[in-house]
């Protein structure tokens, strides 16, 4: 049987909330339509994606063109009549639950035994922030880096983060937000009207908040791993992704994984020790959610500065047990043709009909040229795009000659 995909951006929120019910703010319900196709970079042939409404006819025949796989949209009255093996979502939450109750109760019967079928106080703990606390623990035994010598706090109170901010700058974060949201970057010093509030309210809604040192941030990184039934940990690779001054994610490299290495030496004098990175994680891993979650997860690192100007590695920065943009650019860089490097990045506009004439503009500036079915340089679009889009996937390719 072929499985479900289904994107749900709003997973992290939807695990705050804690609620089935709960209703998806304006523009993040705008990008889980917006993007509803994106899964399919990251499913089989045969396998289905749930969208909102039918997928325009020219862009689902190009799209399996190019990638060479039919990758079937269903809609939400059709889950109760298809059967599936698994059901995956981006990310499991109590909104998941409730929306794939159909699907999951016509998925097959090891997927129904795995943890993933069921949804509980333990699940939501699972992907708390504090994970990443517990994973640079185990960690410690493992590995010798100096950030493993100052690691995170767990704080309850606005006191506890003031004491913490007044000897150097900081970041704080919720314990259940993704993507850059939840986190609020502190100078050192007292802390200013305006983030007290803000941390307040992120006391008084989650109960307390991760409070970690301010690095000199030199690239952001990641391992992706998949966790088998058995509690086994697979690293599947590399990525390397970009954020704002904020923290909020901006896009992904998509390139071999020998050339996002070769992007890690350009700045880390000694890369193999990523290799030992690799390795710890795939004992700390399993020590952490063995029989408690199975399927992808992201561990995001951090290539940093230290105040003598050596470029570091923060080997877990968070833990995303779910599907990232880690893992969706390390499918797309299977379909570039050798010695191809691109950009995958996600664009929103307010205005209706700016999105669908931006996108016409790159496609005239720079068409997509294919080589022998590998993409060789051009413009992408990941998902449709009309006149009232709001969000847009799209993969930028360069070769170089």
């Amino acid at each position: 049987m072929n499985d479900l995909y289904w994107f749900n951006p709003d997973n992290e929120m939807s695990v705050a909330n804690g609620g089935a019910s709960y209703t998806l703010p304006g523009n993040i319900a705008a990008m889980a339509d917006d993007l509803s196709f994106l899964p399919a970079c990251l499913a089989a042939d045969g396998d289905f994606v749930l969208v909102p409404e039918p997928v325009d006819a020219f862009f689902l025949d190009r799209f399996r063109d190019l990638f060479r796989k039919d990758v079937r949209p269903v809609l939400r009255a059709d889950l109760s009549t298809l059967a599936f093996g698994r059901v995956l979502p981006w990310g499991w939450s109590p909104r998941a639950h409730r929306v794939l109750a159909p699907a999951v109760a016509n998925a097959s019967p090891a997927f129904r035994r795995s943890p993933a079928a069921v949804w509980d106080d333990t699940c939501r703990d699972l992907r708390s922030r504090v994970r990443a606390l517990d994973c640079l623990r185990l960690l410690r035994g493992r590995l010798d880096m100096p950030c493993l010598a100052d690691l995170p706090a767990v704080c309850g109170s606005l006191e506890e983060v003031r004491r913490l901010a007044a000897v150097r700058p900081v970041v704080v974060k919720a314990p259940w937000s993704s993507s850059g949201r939840g986190v609020l970057m502190l100078r050192c010093g007292p802390l200013s009207a305006k983030e007290e509030q803000i941390v307040g309210g992120v006391l008084r809604r989650q109960g307390f908040v991760m409070v970690e040192p301010r690095l000199r941030r030199l690239l952001d990184f990641a391992m992706e791993f998949e966790l088998s039934s058995a509690g086994a940990a697979e690293c599947l690779g590399l990525s390397v992704f970009f954020t704002g001054d904020g923290g909020g994610y901006e896009g992904n490299l998509v390139a071999a994984q020998p050339l996002l290495r070769a992007r890690l030496a350009a700045i880390l004098p000694d890369v193999s020790l990523l290799d030992g990175v690799r390795g710890a994680l795939t004992e700390v891993l399993p020590l952490l959610f063995k029989g408690k979650y199975e399927g992808p997860l992201g561990v995001d690192m951090m290539v940093y500065e230290d105040s003598d100007g050596r470029p570091l590695v923060q080997p877990c920065v968070e833990i995303n047990l779910r599907h990232t943009m880690g893992l969706l650019a390390l499918r797309l860089a299977a379909s570039l043709a050798p010695g191809g490097e691109g950009l995958f990045r996600v664009r929103y506009s307010r205005e209706p009909g700016v999105l669908a004439r931006l996108a016409a503009e790159r496609r005239a500036a720079a068409p997509l040229r294919v080589e022998n079915g590998l993409l060789r340089s051009g413009c992408l679009a990941l998902t449709p795009v009309g006149e009232d889009t709001r969000f847009a996937a799209e993969l930028f390719v360069v070769h170089e000659q």
